[in-house]
């Protein structure tokens, strides 16, 4: 199919342009004729026009969690006023700044125009809208909740940014020193001590330990440049890719659990989105087994994302949920004992924002208890860095100055 543009004239006799998808102009006629409009031109875009118009480089203009609550809390209140969902959608679009939501929402509301279903419409932007934003909207839809399911969506949505927020920001710091201390360590080396090098390896003294030590890092950075940025490139690109694979990302997020202090934080957060999720959607009406395969793909890794497949699988055949979570052998038994008692009593959506409220303190003290620890272990290898230097380039000097003093 090609992209046209097309001019129209409503009833009223006004002029309307835009862009639709067909096989030829006279399909485009045809659709324009089924939305009530008089067609009057349909012109092909051409690639090079198309790519030329959108220099905007939209591919690089994502779509942010704010702009997603925002558009959702609207979208809450236009069904909540009672006023039609096409309308709601094109005053949306005016006000909307973010170029990809815009053409998202103009493609959801033309769809809807033509007698498609809201959530199918939105099924075809899946790079704006991800996939538990459209399974709740098509479970509003069908039990006739949707300004319910709207506010739903804005928790959640509210609360994934919330994660990723806290997570970003305890990992800026230790990130930003450690990139310093590799940059200083860089100019050092390539630099600074190659102007002592010569003096040193000159001088009839026995050279420090430190000072031998970084000697021939600096040797090795000379002769070896070329080689080791290509070694480094090698292992990043291969990296890259490794990460990108199914493998890849099994084992990687299965290795991160693993990793002293940072692994525990990791579940307790993949703990939290998978009972905050959960709840949300149980709530929503969505059936249990479509309810674990979405959450499957919102706990942020891969490995625990596994483990709840299976749980799924086995609830296919016939178990209730609490027994499959314990064979994963994934889940704390704080988590087991609540959705266990809440599967008994017939309060699991309960006992899961429980969990998640459990977690979400939990998430919060140790992110703090992290930070607390990372500053002095920072402060302590900038430190033994500082000293390393001190000790390899000015040992060397006092060494000489005494053999100097000797040799007078």
């Amino acid at each position: 199919m090609a992209k046209f543009s097309y001019k129209a004239r409503d009833d009223r006799g006004t002029l309307i342009t835009g862009v639709m998808e067909g096989d030829n102009a006279r399909h485009i006629y045809t659709q324009l004729e089924r939305m009530g409009v008089f067609p009057i031109s349909a012109k092909e875009e051409k690639m090079g026009a198309s790519l030329s118009a959108n220099i905007d480089l939209a591919m690089f203009n994502k779509v942010k969690y704010d702009d997603l609550i925002f558009f959702t809390r609207q979208l809450q209140t236009v069904v909540r006023a009672g006023i039609p969902l096409i309308s709601g959608l094109k005053a949306l679009e005016e006000q909307t700044t973010n170029t990809r939501l815009k053409d998202a929402i103009k493609g959801v509301y033309q769809d809807i125009d033509r007698g498609h279903r809201f959530s199918d419409s939105l099924a075809k932007h899946k790079n704006v809208f991800p996939e538990i934003y459209i399974s709740m909207i098509m479970a509003g839809e069908a039990s006739g909740s949707l300004e319910e399911v709207f506010g739903r969506l804005s928790g959640v949505l509210e609360f994934q940014m919330k994660t990723k927020e806290m997570l970003k920001s305890a990992m800026r710091y230790p990130v930003f020193v450690i990139s310093t201390l590799v940059g200083a360590f860089i100019v050092l080396i390539k630099f600074v001590v190659p102007k002592f090098a010569g003096v040193f390896k000159t001088a009839k003294i026995a050279l420090p330990l430190p000072t031998k030590i970084l000697l021939m890092i600096s040797d090795m950075a000379e002769k070896y440049t070329l080689p080791l940025i290509m070694f480094f490139v090698a292992i990043a690109v291969a990296y890259f890719f490794y990460k990108r694979s199914e493998q890849g990302t099994f084992t990687i997020d299965r290795l991160k659990l693993k990793v002293p202090i940072i692994g525990p934080i990791i579940l307790k957060i993949c703990m939290n989105r998978f009972a905050f999720m959960l709840e949300n959607l149980v709530r929503s009406g969505l059936p249990i087994v479509q309810t674990l395969e979405i959450v499957s793909k919102t706990v942020g890794n891969e490995f625990v994302a596994d483990k709840i497949r299976q749980i799924t699988s086995k609830i296919e055949k016939g178990k209730g949920i609490s027994k499959p979570m314990r064979e994963a052998q994934i889940f704390p038994p704080l988590v087991l004992h609540l959705v266990s008692t809440g599967e008994e009593t017939g309060g699991l959506e309960e006992m899961l924002r429980e969990i998640s409220i459990h977690y979400d303190r939990e998430i919060t003290y140790s992110l703090t208890r992290l930070t607390a620890w990372i500053e002095p272990i920072m402060t302590a290898g900038l430190s033994i860095m500082v000293l390393f230097m001190a000790l390899a380039i000015f040992m060397p000097w006092w060494n000489i100055m005494g053999a100097m003093k000797g040799g007078g």
